[in-house]
């Protein structure tokens, strides 16, 4: 597994605007600052997986940045949902997660099974 630091920030800096943009639309709200800092770091974390890192092996790596990515989409849909319909704290904390920690354990089967 190889990463690559310039992507990486890049993809940090991605969903740090994606987070503040989470803020600006919910701003006003008891919940924005939970959206914005859950959101910007659940981005952070798929979008590291999709752009800044590389897997040996082309099909690893290849099943490294799908599963990145949908998980990117899930918790992208995850978010907006949230911010439209209203957040309520342990809901949200607790199906993004579960979501982060699904996604976790198939990026760590990828890696072990690339091994």
């Amino acid at each position: 597994m190889k990463a690559n630091f310039f992507l990486s920030i890049l993809s940090v800096l991605i969903s740090a605007l994606a987070g503040y943009g989470f803020y600006a639309a919910n701003s006003g709200e008891s919940f924005c600052i939970l959206l914005a800092i859950g959101s910007g770091l659940c981005f952070a974390i798929t979008l590291i997986g999709t752009l800044g890192v590389k897997i040996e092996g082309r099909s690893g790596n290849i099943n490294f940045r799908i599963v990145s990515l949908i998980f990117f989409i899930i918790f992208l849909l995850s978010n907006l949902i949230f911010g439209f319909v209203g957040v309520k704290i342990a809901p949200y904390i607790i199906i993004n997660g579960i979501f982060l920690l699904i996604f976790a354990i198939i990026e760590y089967g990828i890696v072990k099974s690339t091994e």
